[in-house]
């Protein structure tokens, strides 16, 4: 449990474990249990806000009551996917680079990473309760910018996660995966880190790419 802080204070420690013991569910237990945990805290003003604009598109119906509950079953099969997909490019790219380890250890590189994103998690639901649940009238208000929309924010849907995405704690895990392929692939740091920048702008441009234009 400890190298859930070690990945933030430590991470040659992270590393080194990570060579000696496949654990990537860890990670994986802490940042499902925060994300429910947003989305529970969330879930009634995502309601509200979508009931309104049904109610300006004249639209007057209820939301249908399993789609709360299929939130929940989304955020953790959601995450595996993603962390799957995410680790497959990385490691093939890797490898391609010279790299020479396992899918799992990449997996669990990933997932150890990703811890850094609960910081995240933790500072927008403590800003969430700040500003109170009858002061957010969009979705966007629900996100915490840390990215460069802290600075501007784009009208596109899709600019806006473009923006959104190049965001100070997903540079913060692409910098931890850099060190950790150069570690545990044997690769030099300059090609881990251009693995790393290459799988980023990979990821980032599905995102955008799947974003439907006015979705939020």
């Amino acid at each position: 449990m400890t190298n859930l802080i070690n990945i933030i204070i430590e991470p040659g420690k992270v590393f080194t474990h990570i060579k000696e013991k496949d654990d990537w569910w860890i990670p994986f237990i802490l940042i499902v249990v925060v994300a429910l945990l947003v989305t529970w805290i969330s879930t009634p003003v995502i309601a509200r806000i979508t009931a309104q604009k049904l109610a300006e598109m004249g639209i007057d119906r209820e939301l249908p009551k399993g789609l709360g509950l299929l939130r929940y079953i989304i955020i953790p099969v959601g995450t595996l996917i993603s962390w799957f997909l995410i680790s497959v490019i990385f490691w093939m790219i890797s490898n391609g680079f010279g790299g020479d380890w396992n899918f799992i250890k990449a997996l669990d590189l990933y997932a150890y990473s990703s811890v850094v994103g609960v910081i995240k998690s933790i500072i927008t639901v403590i800003i969430l309760l700040i500003r109170g649940p009858q002061n957010i009238i969009s979705i966007r208000d629900l996100s915490v910018d840390t990215g460069l929309t802290l600075f501007f924010k784009p009208e596109s849907t899709r600019l806006y996660v473009l923006a959104s995405g190049i965001d100070i704690f997903q540079i913060w895990i692409y910098v931890l995966l850099a060190f950790g392929i150069s570690e545990l692939a044997g690769t030099s740091r300059k090609k881990a880190s251009i693995v790393a920048i290459i799988t980023f702008i990979i990821t980032l441009a599905f995102k955008v790419l799947l974003t439907r234009e006015g979705s939020f």
